[in-house]
């Protein structure tokens, strides 16, 4: 059975979700709303002790390093993610690089961050998400990977993950998609003369590449000490090459010839881009019509005839061709830019305490 990641699929085929920016610097006390208290952390930790059921007790007593308005983090959740990011445990990924452990660590703690951030102002905006959404991007999942359900269960479970916990992050990512949509998307105006401004700035990118269609006759020299074969060889190619000048189809001496792995296709060897070619074959091609060949060349292991078949000399793609794509590039860069600038605002406007 092909493996498969639904997380990954849904993400980058159902819903395009803008992943939560991670800032590299530690975060310090963060105390901007006027008339804060600083009793307010001590009292949120005696709620949350007096309110918390048995069942999370665990965590809390594991360590609380981080308090974000109403919501914690411990330590326990921050191993947990790093290790879902790297596969690793904490001591694992310390041992083999600590440098390397600590940055991780910064950025994931980070990121617990904004989707606490993100988590609170989702229920704040009213956002809800039913069963039957779920349902739904789950089965669009199945359908655009060609999965039963069975197949499904099988795949989250190698990747560690159970149907109930896949589902809840799918009802998470649809939330956040939702409030991103709301505030940030619905938000953004591009006009069609940003697009055009774009794509006269950005010419050079919508140049189609210069490609050709080439055919190859191979005579192999499988002894290249064997003067005696070589010569062999070359006049073996010389009568080919006479017998082109005559007129003969190239394909069929190709057919009958060539030793080369598209000799079965008449030495066919399809479209090729110009830059990939050697030089020295780059400048022969660039002296040939499309129906001519070259002379005899000396070629890796052997030697060589090739015909230019046809020839695209890359020509720009018209606006019309690229309007869609402009579209896209644009409106991605003013989602991620106005994203990062709302979750910013949403940070500086947070209580947030670090403790680890």
């Amino acid at each position: 059975m092909r493996a498969i990641n639904p997380m990954t699929s849904l993400l980058t085929r159902g819903i395009h979700f803008i992943p939560l920016k991670v800032c590299p610097r530690r975060i310090r006390l963060i105390k901007l709303r006027k008339g804060f208290k600083s009793i307010v952390p001590i009292m949120l930790l005696l709620i949350l002790f007096i309110v918390t059921p048995d069942h999370l007790w665990a965590e809390i007593a594991n360590r609380i390093v981080a308090i974000v308005n109403s919501d914690i983090i411990t330590l326990h959740e921050l191993n947990t993610s790093i290790k879902r990011l790297t596969g690793l445990s904490t001591e694992a990924l310390q041992l083999r690089d600590e440098r390397n452990f600590y940055e991780v660590r910064r950025a994931v703690f980070d990121n617990l961050i904004n989707e606490k951030i993100t988590g609170q102002q989702i229920i704040k905006s009213g956002i809800k998400v039913t069963t039957k959404d779920v349902d739904g991007a789950i089965e669009k999942v199945k359908r655009e990977n060609n999965l039963t359900q069975e197949e499904l269960i099988y795949s989250l479970k190698q990747e560690g993950i159970t149907l109930k916990e896949y589902r809840e992050r799918i009802k998470r990512e649809i939330e956040r998609f939702r409030l991103v949509n709301y505030e940030v998307k619905s938000r953004i105006v591009l006009t069609e003369e940003d697009m055009r401004d774009y794509y006269q700035r950005h010419t050079r990118e919508y140049r189609e590449a210069h490609k050709v269609r080439l055919a190859r006759i191979f005579l192999k020299v499988r002894n290249p000490d064997d003067k005696e074969e070589i010569d062999q060889v070359k006049n073996l190619g010389r009568g080919i090459l006479g017998r082109l000048k005559e007129g003969h189809d190239f394909f069929k001496l190709a057919g009958i010839y060539s030793q080369g792995p598209a000799a079965l296709e008449g030495g066919d060897l399809g479209w090729i881009k110009v830059n990939q070619l050697e030089p020295a074959l780059r400048e022969q091609m660039a002296k040939l019509s499309p129906g001519e060949h070259t002379d005899l060349n000396l070629a890796p292991s052997g030697f060589q005839i090739i015909k230019l078949i046809e020839e695209e000399k890359g020509e720009i793609k018209p606006f019309e061709k690229v309007r869609d794509a402009i579209y896209s590039k644009l409106f991605r860069e003013k989602v991620e830019k106005r994203y990062a600038t709302w979750l910013k605002r949403l940070r500086e406007e947070s209580f947030i305490k670090v403790m680890l």
